[in-house]
């Protein structure tokens, strides 16, 4: 029996959709994985999962939210150059758009990040998910 086994002995733990959009921890499914907005725990307070396997973890997830903000911010923006807005809109809207949808984007693609490493990760040490949580 290896450790992670010991301390988490619930074979329940694959992926959850809830426990992403309540950024919880992809092991248990009860600690909370952020501190805010901006900051994500060292492990988790429940079971102790390291949220920071390694440096530079999460710059994957910020290049994927970037790419995401990108699609959804400059294709409106398109139609409105097409529609011929005031300048002021033109410039305006995509800014706005990126603060709000880019930060609600980049916080969401941490925290799907980590769940979809911690299900790739175990499937690597021969764990596989179980049926019911996918």
């Amino acid at each position: 029996m290896d450790i992670f086994n010991s301390i988490m002995p619930n074979k329940k733990n694959g992926f959850k959709l809830s426990s992403v959009i309540w950024a919880r921890c992809p092991a248990c499914h009860q600690g909370k994985v952020t501190d805010g907005l901006f900051s994500i725990h060292k492990e988790c307070s429940h079971c102790h999962y390291n949220f920071h396997p390694e440096p530079g973890f999460y710059l994957g997830a910020m290049a994927v939210g970037f790419f995401f903000t990108a699609l959804v911010t400059v294709p409106p923006t398109i139609v409105l150059k097409v529609l011929n807005v005031d300048l002021v809109l033109l410039i305006t809207f995509p800014f706005v758009e990126f603060l709000f949808v880019g930060t609600f984007l980049l916080f969401y693609c941490r925290i799907l990040w980590l769940h979809l490493e911690y299900q790739m990760t175990r499937r690597l040490d021969g764990n596989p998910p179980t049926e019911h949580h996918l």
